[in-house]
């Protein structure tokens, strides 16, 4: 019979069960426990309101249902609203000593994703003394659908704020599961780093964590703010909507749609002229149309990095070496992409350029030579597109969030690295979007090394290098999480150092069959996507 436990917390009681992870540690499992009352009727698209106190048992064994999304994976659309629960999974329900919690946001471009056990499943992070919490938040229009109107209470940033919510929920119970609550690590990859750097900026979150890691995303990448267009009105209209009425009607309308229907009108409502600028999505963060009491994103990022409360605590930040595989399928699917590339699409919009104009059209033949050179832009020749997507929607944005943060005056230690790890069975996500031939080391690879998930039957054999990187990437994040240090055992007699100064070339910490400690091979690269930026602009 299986083992099962009650802890109370500060809204009731929840049982969890006794497991046994795949590498053989046992654990407790507390899935689905409520921290907001479910975002239905009224409250969809609203800020999220605490959950309820209960005083019956909780049953917490199972996993809940994940927040209305595509599954790209699965190619089905799954999910309900009543989807903000938190995980918790611990070793010791009372340690000799409280160990230290690691809060994770998954990623999925605020559009897809949940915390499922199925892909961030705790098994290698488990070998270690620390709780691992993650929770549900809510993506795409129920959780970043904006609007003016002041009246109707729905600003934007529901999906943050849901985090911050949950975020604080595992702070005020981490004790009652012999967490620490003065030694909290947040950390994400994707929209999953994006949304930690937005904590790490943003008034509302401030002093929740102690520690960072942030992989592959920040608020300064090009796709972490969405720019304010009618995405509502766009959204109705796909839905049916006659547009007769206000907004409040529109609203009105919105709320009575399935949330199904909602997921899979949402993907067809970006233009292809918004796709061709990467565009990648109608609804994520956006700047507040208005200053409401619980306001997340007031301003430009680029300004609240610069006033951040978090610029003192130690961070963990890079990347993958190709990120921009995650373009792959794209390409082949849609060749257009590349054959017919626009110059003028490849200027970051945040340049505010008149498209046609002759400095954006010179600047996107600049940037178009840089990659390509006297090639003409083709399937071809896809490597070329692949790196200027590695640098355009991913490594400039973790370079320029690097140089806002160092030259803050009160800066700390800041750890970057680099994931070039290239297995030909377990970079996961390369096969999934690119195929068994491809090599690479794409977007989401390092997750891999990180979370076991059920791509992954088995776990490799200790002698592998895929088992050597595993314990590597979990000793560094848990032994950072533990006392602001990634050094251990698993990288001598490598020793892995803090940023020193304020300007580039940065030295990082290279993740392949070996570590290294080298300059960041992308530095020139970034170089050159910094002379595109005023200062006010670039950091």
């Amino acid at each position: 019979m299986e083992e099962t436990i009650i802890v109370q917390t500060t809204l009731g009681p929840v049982k969890g069960i006794k497991k046994t992870s795949a590498l053989g540690n046992e654990f407790f499992n507390f899935q689905s426990i409520p921290y907001a009352k479910p975002p239905v009727g009224e409250l969809r698209f609203r800020d999220p309101q605490s959950a309820e106190p209960w005083t019956e048992v909780l049953d917490a064994t199972k996993q809940g249902q994940c927040c209305p999304a595509r599954n790209n994976i699965l190619n089905v659309i799954h999910g309900e609203e009543d989807c903000l629960h938190i995980n918790v999974f611990t070793k010791s329900l009372d340690p000799s000593k409280l160990v230290p919690v690691m809060i994770y946001i998954h990623g999925g471009a605020f559009m897809r994703g949940s915390s499922s056990v199925e892909m961030y499943g705790p098994d290698f992070l488990l070998q270690k003394d620390i709780i691992l919490f993650t929770f549900n938040y809510r993506l795409g229009a129920f959780g970043f659908l904006s609007l003016d109107d002041r009246s109707l209470e729905i600003p934007g940033n529901a999906g943050l704020k849901d985090q911050s919510m949950a975020i604080r929920w595992c702070k005020e119970n981490a004790a009652f599961f012999g967490g620490d609550p003065k030694n909290i690590t947040l950390f994400g990859e994707s929209a999953g780093g994006c949304s930690v750097h937005y904590h790490m900026i943003s008034s509302q979150s401030r002093g929740l964590f102690d520690r960072a890691i942030v992989q592959s995303g920040t608020t300064l990448n090009n796709w972490s703010v969405v720019p304010a267009r009618n995405w509502a009105k766009r959204l109705a209209v796909a839905l049916g909507w006659s547009g007769d009425g206000n907004t409040k009607d529109m609203v009105d309308f919105l709320r009575k749609a399935e949330p199904k229907t909602i997921v899979k009108a949402q993907e067809g409502i970006l233009t292809p002229h918004e796709r061709k600028d990467r565009i990648l999505f109608p609804f994520g963060p956006i700047i507040e149309p208005y200053i409401s009491k619980g306001c997340f994103i007031p301003r430009d990022p680029v300004e609240m990095c610069r006033e951040a409360w978090s610029h003192s605590i130690p961070i963990i930040i890079g990347g993958t070496s190709d990120e921009g595989l995650f373009s792959y399928r794209e390409v082949f699917d849609h060749p257009d992409t590349v054959n017919q590339l626009s110059c003028e699409h490849l200027v970051p919009l945040e340049l505010e350029l008149e498209q046609k104009g002759p400095k954006c059209l010179a600047l996107g033949e600049k940037i178009r030579q840089f990659y390509f050179g006297d090639q003409q832009p083709s399937i071809e020749v896809i490597n070329n597109y692949i790196q200027l997507m590695t640098d355009k929607l991913f490594w400039h944005g973790i370079h320029r969030g690097i140089l806002s943060r160092l030259n803050a005056p009160d800066a700390g230690d800041t750890y970057l690295y680099r994931f070039n790890f290239d297995s030909p069975t377990f970079n996961h996500y390369r096969i999934l979007m690119c195929g068994k031939t491809v090599r690479g080391v794409c977007h989401a690879d390092d997750l891999s090394y990180i979370f076991k998930n059920i791509v992954s039957t088995e776990v490799p054999e200790e002698n592998s290098a895929e088992f050597k990187t595993i314990q590597r990437m979990v000793n560094m994040w848990v032994n950072f999480a533990t006392t602001g240090d990634p050094n251990c055992e698993q990288i001598k007699p490598t020793i892995w150092k803090p940023l020193s100064r304020k300007t580039p070339p940065f030295e990082c910490l290279n993740i392949s069959n070996n570590v290294e400690v080298i300059e960041l091979p992308e530095t020139e690269r970034m170089a050159f996507w910094d002379t595109m930026y005023p200062k006010d602009l670039l950091y």
